[in-house]
Parts: structure tokens; sequence; C-alpha cells
């Protein structure tokens, strides 16, 4: 099952010890997707691959 959503980034600026200027970026995904990879609050680690055009995004161990 393929499903596409157009999504927004959005960008805050950094806090703390981050460089003057800097700029952080979040995605938020639907729920019936993060649910789908039986993500939670104690089981929430994924991987990211960013290959130049697109970023795939995996339940940490699915594929390890």
């Amino acid at each position: 099952m393929k499903e596409k959503r157009n999504l927004k980034v959005t960008f805050n600026r950094s806090g703390g010890t981050a460089s003057k200027g800097g700029i952080t970026s979040r995605i938020t995904l639907p729920i019936t997707w993060v649910r789908k990879m039986e993500l939670n609050p104690e089981d929430r680690e994924i991987i990211a691959t960013f290959d130049g055009e697109k970023i795939i995004i995996e339940k940490k161990g699915a594929r390890e």
C-alpha cells in the first residue's frame, strides 16, 4: 500500500548551545503511519536515509 500526503517542514531557531542563527527543522508524520510502523513512546527509534533526493524512514531493526 502506497499512500502520499503533502506535508510541511517547520523551521525553528535553535536554542541552548547551538550556534548563533542555528535552525532546526521538523516534519510531523500522520499518526496512522506511525502506528502502522508500530512506533510508540517506548519503541520509537527509526533509521532515516537520504540519497540526495529522497528521505526513507524505517523502524530501527526492521531490516538490520
